[in-house]
Formats: C-alpha cells, sequence, structure tokens
C-alpha cells in the first residue's frame, strides 16, 4: 500500500508473504557475523539472483575520478553513468540525452555495496524515471571510515558538476539521490552548513533529492529500530553492524554529520522524495525527516508502503509486490522532469 499523506499507517499487519519468506531464508545465517569482505559477497550475489533483470539502456559510460580526501595517497573512485537517450551527431559532434539527471549513491551502511550491487536498480531507475544516473563507486567501511565516504560523495557531486558538459548533462538540472546510506550520503550533499570541517564542500546545491529508506540517525532512539530485529534483510543487529565499522567510536553517533536528523536547520534541502517502509528499522526516523521537510516549507513528495521492508528491490523477483513498489519507486523520480 503506498500513502503518501502526512497521516499514514506505520505498517500492514504482517509483512507482505513472499517478501516474508524471502527474509526469513536470506537471513538462516547470522549475516552480523560475517567479516565485511565475505558480505559484500553475500550481499552482491543476493542481488544478482533475486533482483531485477537488466535493462539495456541507450550508453553506458564507466570512469575514473581522483578523490582528494584521503591523505596519506591519491586515490580514484568509479563512476558509471547510464544514459536512456544517447542520440549523436557525428558530423557536429552533438549528443542529446535526457533532460535531467540523478547522482546516485548506493545502499549498504557505508561497508557493503557497490556499483555492481546497484547496476540493474540504477539501469531501472533511469528508464522509467526517464532521467540520466550516474552512480557513484564511493570507498567503504572499515577500509575508510567516517567521514571519507561523505568526503567521496561530495567529491564525485562536485567532478560531475564541474564535468558536466562533457557527461552530456545540464548542470542546473542535477539531483542526488540514494538508498539506505546512499541516501544519507544524498541529503548531506544538500546540506552546505554541515560540511565546513571536511575537506571538500558542495559547489552547488541539488535540482532535487531522492531519498529512498534513508538512514538519517546513528543513535537508534525510535519504536522501529527497537521493534524490527529478527527475520528482515535490516534489523537492529544489523543496523549496529554497520554503525560499528562505519564510525570511529560511537561518541560520533550525535554529530549531525553522522545522524543528518539531528541537524538544526534543513532550510537548504531541496525539493524531495522520500520513501518509507512498514517494516523497516529506519522507518521513524525517515518519517521524521519527511515531516521537517514539510515543516520547513520544503516541497516534499512522502511515500509509504507499509507492507515493504528495507531492501525490497534487491529481491524483486521473489513477489510481484516488490515489482511493484520497485516500479511504482521509479516513476515518483519520473516526476521531477515535470517540475
Amino acid at each position: 500500500m503506498s500513502q503518501s499523506a502526512t497521516s499514514i499507517r506505520l505498517q500492514a499487519p504482517k509483512l507482505e508473504a513472499k517478501q516474508r519468506m524471502a527474509a526469513k531464508l536470506l537471513t538462516l545465517a547470522p549475516l552480523h557475523k560475517l567479516p565485511p569482505k565475505a558480505f559484500r559477497h553475500v550481499y552482491s550475489t543476493m542481488d544478482r539472483l533475486l533482483g531485477l533483470s537488466k535493462i539495456e539502456m541507450a550508453k553506458v559510460i564507466d570512469s575514473s575520478i581522483p578523490v582528494t580526501t584521503h591523505t596519506d595517497k591519491e586515490s580514484s573512485i568509479k563512476l558509471r553513468a547510464y544514459y536512456p537517450v544517447f542520440e549523436q551527431k557525428i558530423d557536429a559532434d552533438l549528443v542529446k540525452t535526457a533532460q535531467k539527471t540523478l547522482v546516485y549513491f548506493h545502499g549498504g551502511g557505508c561497508v557493503i555495496g557497490s556499483l555492481n550491487t546497484h547496476d540493474r536498480f540504477c539501469r531501472y531507475l533511469a528508464k522509467h524515471g526517464n532521467m540520466n544516473v550516474i552512480a557513484v563507486d564511493y570507498r567503504l567501511a572499515p577500509e575508510y571510515k567516517f567521514p571519507t565516504p561523505i568526503c567521496d560523495a561530495i567529491d564525485a557531486w562536485n567532478y560531475i558538476n564541474d564535468h558536466h558538459q562533457e557527461l552530456h548533462i545540464q548542470a542546473e538540472h542535477i539531483g542526488v539521490g540514494g538508498d539506505s546510506a546512499g541516501a544519507y550520503l544524498a541529503c548531506i550533499i544538500g546540506l552546505k552548513q554541515l560540511q565546513s570541517a571536511l575537506p571538500s564542500i558542495a559547489i552547488a546545491k541539488p535540482a532535487f533529492q531522492f531519498l529512498i529508506y534513508p538512514m538519517l540517525d546513528l543513535q537508534g532512539l525510535t519504536e522501529s529500530y527497537r521493534g524490527f530485529n529478527k527475520q528482515l534483510l535490516l534489523t537492529r543487529t544489523l543496523v549496529d553492524y554497520f554503525r560499528g565499522h562505519y564510525l570511529n567510536s560511537l561518541n560520533e553517533i550525535a554529530l549531525p554529520l553522522a545522524s543528518p536528523l539531528l541537524t538544526d536547520d534543513i532550510s537548504d534541502s531541496p525539493n524531495t522524495y522520500i520513501l518509507t517502509l512498514g517494516y523497516d528499522p529506519l522507518r521513524d526516523d525517515g518519517i521524521a525527516y519527511a515531516n521537517r521537510l514539510k515543516q520547513t516549507g520544503i516541497s516534499t513528495h512522502h511515500q509509504h508502503f507499509d507492507d515493504c521492508m528495507h531492501g525490497f528491490i534487491s529481491i524483486t523477483k521473489t513477489s510481484a509486490r516488490t515489482m511493484q513498489a520497485t516500479h511504482a519507486t521509479a516513476m515518483a523520480l519520473n516526476r521531477f522532469n515535470s517540475l
């Protein structure tokens, strides 16, 4: 069930049956006991076997960009640009692409996930959202702890804006988004006041932000955080696992840069889509953030699927409901084309 009103039903009486069965099977092994490298492999395998089918794009371009935030050596991260339309005039050397672009950060608690785990979802968003999508392969914890993933996200955002002509996109129509931890990184791009202590600061305000079940408060104080801790793709125990690997110390959990819900002023946020789910430890924080955006006067489309669980975009082969919810999410992205 999809709802966008402020007074939403928090959850259906039961998680949709096929999602419940998939979660039960996928969590037979205690994932929180895996080392991150092994967990990354499991996550990639799950998405490959149970996720979306691959959609062909008009053009897909892989590239590497330098990042300046790791002081001990020069490094780089990868970008992958998806173009649903790519019409080239050879003589004039002109390229026509979709009008708007989404810079996308994958989920995974800043510990797991990659360009490949979200490749098919980004293709789906590009096609059905009728938008160019540029995915960012930011560096992961525990190898690169807080705030390195944030710094990588800002460096990638600035690079894309600085090189918009080479990327065949329009500078005034670039938005930012992601799922879970990726949505956390995305919302920080639009909160410039949080970036003052970082090596890089976002050089442009996003035209919009697209936040899929965002990770917004690492304190874990909500009813949904306390209540969801078994037979789900994301549980309280797994949030704690990601938090422990991402942060240098639990003393950082109350920093607004780690928990953006604690930010005093979010009035600079761009027009926003935010998705929350009935069966998700992050649910209550996402709803609170959506309400704050609305109260601040930010144009906000809040969609809530009360019968879905966190991570449903990676198990679309398991149920018709997850496929329906994924399509509804892509259609929400498409709405930004008319704004």
